[in-house]
């Protein structure tokens, strides 16, 4: 049988906090081989961790004990997100190999993330009552006349969220707890009930006539504040 690693996040915390962290020499020494290859490891990492949580859970009978673990994982790919998306900004991740490396990084974690929260998420959550009011809002959520009408498309809302959520707009425990927090409260010309974990996947890799629609709305709420 094979041994879990003590730390499972380590491959995934070494890669984006030392061998991508641009204040360390490792950056500029990566190939566009050793990117290729780093990119090609990365899901089956990600299938990895979830298998050895999921593991580890298992095999233990407390409860409090598996929040802890539960609560350590999410923090730890929380941290991890937070440092990744940090990157985006500077100019070495702009070259298509990091870029598409980083972007895959984001999808990794982003899966991770939505493995805990839709397996494990009640370990998550230490209000009683959430699982109540999680019933009252999804009814709410699935009826019309709770639902707001949005003029944006779907890649373009996903772009202003994730550009609200990594500008720390707003308080999350997560990008994805922004999206499932909103999406389902929205529609749009084509479509009535949106999926938030769909959404969310189309913040990335956007198409430019989206960003340029996203950026034209945000330019007109601007404007409109600043005429009050």
């Amino acid at each position: 049988m094979r041994a879990f690693r003590t730390y499972s996040l380590e491959w995934l915390d070494s890669l984006i906090s030392v061998t991508l962290n641009p204040e360390r020499p490792y950056l500029e020494r990566l190939q566009t081989a050793d990117i290729e290859l780093l990119a090609e490891k990365l899901p089956l990492e990600c299938l990895q961790v979830q298998s050895e949580l999921t593991g580890k859970i298992f095999s233990i009978n407390k409860e409090e004990q598996v929040r802890h673990i539960v609560h350590k994982y999410h923090l730890g790919l929380t941290a991890l997100s937070s440092m990744s998306q940090g990157y985006e900004s500077i100019a070495s991740f702009g070259t298509p190999p990091l870029k598409s490396l980083l972007q895959k990084i984001a999808g990794c974690l982003t899966e991770l993330l939505d493995f805990i929260e839709n397996r494990y998420g009640a370990f998550l959550n230490n209000e009683p009552k959430q699982k109540v009011n999680d019933k009252q809002e999804g009814a709410m959520a699935n009826n019309p006349k709770y639902k707001i009408h949005c003029m944006l498309s779907g890649d373009q809302i996903a772009l202003i969220l994730r550009g609200a959520d990594e500008a720390q707009v707003f308080k999350a425990r997560s990008m994805n707890a922004v999206f499932k927090a909103i999406i389902p409260y929205l529609s749009t010309e084509h479509k009535e009930n949106l999926s938030a974990d769909s959404i969310r996947s189309k913040a990335y890799n956007p198409e430019e006539t989206d960003r340029e629609a996203a950026v034209a709305a945000l330019q007109a709420i601007i404007r409109k504040i600043q005429s009050y």
